[in-house]
């Protein structure tokens, strides 16, 4: 069983939600939400994630995370009926992992409900069944300091990549090109920064 992986980095797909790490030659494919992708550093550079095996008779898929809370939580999701890995994986990318924790324990359904592929019912067992496991993950979370949240100047290579991951994770495009174009403010930014921002105001409209 693998626990965590430890190489560089030689491919990110923000659209595949996949990242390639080199380890000792070995290139590993890992699927990792949106969350922790944004904190996987540059092709070349050193990357460590914590990873979860998914073993099917036919398929065996590394999942990663950027920390043993992310881990545990995707652990927890995965068995809430009919939550499998993927979908656990888009429910770790819709928030923060503290947000996430938060809205969890404090029953916020609705709020739940507007991450891609989590309907009504699919809210509700996750609430149902992690709302009382969910704050001993919450209390073990280091307090972090939140930079200042730095503006967003779409180039057209961003926004067209930041299109497509997040038409691919279920938006509607009409939607995502409203949260795009708020989303600029004439700052630079990374395609990560700017999905991520793109995807607050997506999940905050009402």
């Amino acid at each position: 069983m693998i626990g965590w992986l430890s190489g560089t980095v030689r491919a990110r797909d923000p659209i595949a939600g996949e990242v390639i790490l080199d380890v000792g030659g070995v290139g590993y494919q890992i699927a990792v939400s949106l969350q922790t992708l944004a904190g996987v550093p540059d092709l070349g550079q050193a990357c460590t994630l914590w990873i979860q095996t998914h073993v099917r008779e036919d398929v065996l898929a590394l999942f990663g995370f950027a920390d043993a809370i992310e881990r545990r939580a995707f652990r927890l999701l995965i068995g809430v009926p009919q939550v499998g890995p993927k979908l656990a994986i888009a429910v770790l990318g819709g928030f923060p992992i503290g947000e996430l924790l938060a809205a969890i324990e404090t029953e916020q359904r609705v709020l739940l409900e507007r991450i891609p592929g989590v309907g009504k019912r699919t809210a509700e067992r996750i609430l149902l069944d992690l709302k009382d496991k969910v704050a001993p993950l919450r209390d073990a979370l280091a307090p972090v300091s939140t930079p200042a949240d730095s503006g967003i100047h779409l180039s057209s290579s961003f926004a067209d990549d930041a299109r497509a991951v997040l038409v691919n994770l279920g938006w509607k495009a009409k939607d995502v090109e409203v949260a795009l174009a708020k989303a600029d403010d004439g700052a630079p930014a990374t395609l990560d920064a700017l999905v991520r921002r793109a995807l607050a105001l997506l999940m905050s409209r009402p």
